[in-house]
């Protein structure tokens, strides 16, 4: 484990929660908040969310390899 891929794993991580949190803001609308659970309308996480559910899983993927990376000698 080197600083450049302490770096990287933290540049990646900081990715990934941007993009989860794009993710979980796209679902925000039907989310109601006095009862803690997802309107029961139109709207199936995250199915209609594709571009926010395909960011999410490709900066999920970076993250797991740059983490990887750092546990090699």
């Amino acid at each position: 484990m080197n600083r450049t891929t302490v770096t990287k794993a933290i540049e990646e991580a900081r990715r990934f929660i941007e993009r989860a949190e794009a993710l979980l803001d796209a679902d925000a609308e039907h989310w109601d908040p006095k009862t803690q659970t997802r309107q029961p309308s139109k709207w199936r996480f995250p199915f209609d969310a594709p571009k926010q559910s395909g960011a999410c899983r490709r900066a999920s993927m970076d993250l797991t390899r740059a983490l990887a990376e750092m546990r090699r000698p």
